[in-house]
Parts: structure tokens; C-alpha cells; sequence
């Protein structure tokens, strides 16, 4: 898309969003505000007056935690590289959108040729803030992951989506010994 467009409007166009099935596969799904359509690949947050609840105010915050880390990313790229702030190029054509991409792409290939020359000592403090074994296995599918995976075959996003609330709950009840509504 060339000029000014909405970012759901946007993503409706990528592939992405009309073939999921290159870019997602088995249970994986993205995160999306509540501006995104709710599919079984797209999960966003909810709009009022769901995200009332209190079920789905904690899961939704559980989710804004999520895009802190991606805008902190987009800072550190930013950080960076200062000619991604405001990228100021004019973006009348198809031309002008494949430039302001290669732009993007180029500054994204040089900070991670820069995180890799910075070597061992980073990804030593990356390993020691990030512990992979609080993360649960993938190699085996559970009687959830089946629904899971029935839901996204069926293309239910609602039914995916409060499979996710159900298990965060669970998870922060255990966590915290605090119950929610």
C-alpha cells in the first residue's frame, strides 16, 4: 500500500493475513490490538465491552506486555539507526514504497550484523535475562492443543482466543494464588 493506511487496514493486504498458513503453523498465532479483525491466526486484545471483564482486563494486560517488548524493539532499531526515526522519504508510488522498505530491510540486516560482531559477551547477557527452560515443550500435543489446533482448522478465533484466556488464568492463579472472576 502506498500513502497513509490504518495498520489493520495495511495487514489485511499481507500474506499474512491471506495465506496464513505460510507464515503460522501447528498453534502459532500473532498478537494484534483491538483494531485487528479476531481470527484464528490474529488474536487481539478486546474492545469495550469485553475487555471489562475481569478475565479479559488481566489477559490484556498480559498481552500490552507483549507489545512494550516489540515497541522497545522498534526503539533499539531506532536507537540505532536515527534514520529510521521519522523516516522522511515521500511515498507516492509503488517504487517509492519498494525504496522506504529496502530502506528498513538494509538498517534491520546491519543491526543484526552489528548484534553479531558484538559477539558472545551480548548474547551471554541475553541468555542470563531469558531462561528457556520456564518455556513448555512443543514436542508433544496435549488434548488443549488439539482444540487448539481444531479451532484454527475450523477457523474459530473466538474459541482460540478463550482457550488462551483459560490457560493465562490458570497460569496466574497458580502463579499469584490469587483467583479471578
Amino acid at each position: 500500500m502506498t500513502g497513509s493506511a490504518h495498520d489493520a487496514v495495511a495487514f489485511a493486504s499481507t500474506a499474512a493475513s491471506r495465506y496464513p498458513d505460510w507464515m503460522f503453523e501447528g498453534n502459532e498465532f500473532a498478537w494484534a490490538d483491538s483494531a485487528y479483525t479476531l481470527t484464528p491466526r490474529t488474536i487481539p486484545v478486546h474492545k469495550k465491552p469485553a475487555s471489562l471483564l475481569p478475565q479479559n482486563t488481566l489477559f490484556d494486560k498480559a498481552v500490552a506486555h507483549i507489545r512494550v517488548r516489540s515497541e522497545h524493539t522498534m526503539g533499539a532499531l531506532k536507537g540505532r539507526w536515527q534514520c529510521l526515526r521519522g523516516l522522511r522519504v515521500l511515498i507516492n508510488s509503488k517504487r517509492d514504497h519498494v525504496k522506504a522498505c529496502r530502506w528498513i530491510t538494509i538498517a534491520m540486516i546491519l543491526h543484526n550484523i552489528v548484534i553479531d560482531i558484538e559477539g558472545e559477551s551480548w548474547a551471554q547477557h541475553f541468555a542470563a535475562q531469558y531462561d528457556m527452560s520456564e518455556e513448555p515443550q512443543d514436542d508433544e500435543i496435549s488434548g488443549t492443543d488439539v482444540e487448539v489446533l481444531e479451532s484454527v482448522r475450523t477457523g474459530d478465533g473466538e474459541a482460540r482466543r478463550n482457550l488462551l484466556i483459560d490457560e493465562y488464568i490458570a497460569y496466574h492463579e497458580e502463579r499469584t494464588g490469587v483467583l479471578v472472576e
